[in-house]
């Protein structure tokens, strides 16, 4: 199975639930959406998270947007915490 558009789709909507502003969404279920994708996320076993990680990696060296491909290599900061760097 090729996961990159999942983890493409994944970023994308992660992204628009930490940038968009309180006129777009409410900031609580902007924090409870990126919540919920993390409970999720925490749920991959080792081996599929490092293929995830991969995945945003490759992404992330693919951008030619430098603030978009920081975005993507702090994804799993953001869903783990820092023992998951």
């Amino acid at each position: 199975m090729n996961v990159e558009p999942l983890v493409r789709a994944i970023v994308s909507a992660f992204m628009f639930l930490e940038h968009s502003g309180a006129d777009e969404i409410n900031p609580d279920a902007a924090a409870q959406g990126e919540e919920n994708i993390g409970d999720e996320l925490a749920l991959l076993n080792g081996a599929d998270r490092v293929e995830f990680r991969r995945v945003l990696e490759e992404i992330a060296a693919s951008s030619s947007d430098p603030g978009y491909a920081e975005f993507v290599r702090g994804m799993p900061l953001m869903l783990w915490g820092p023992d998951e760097n």
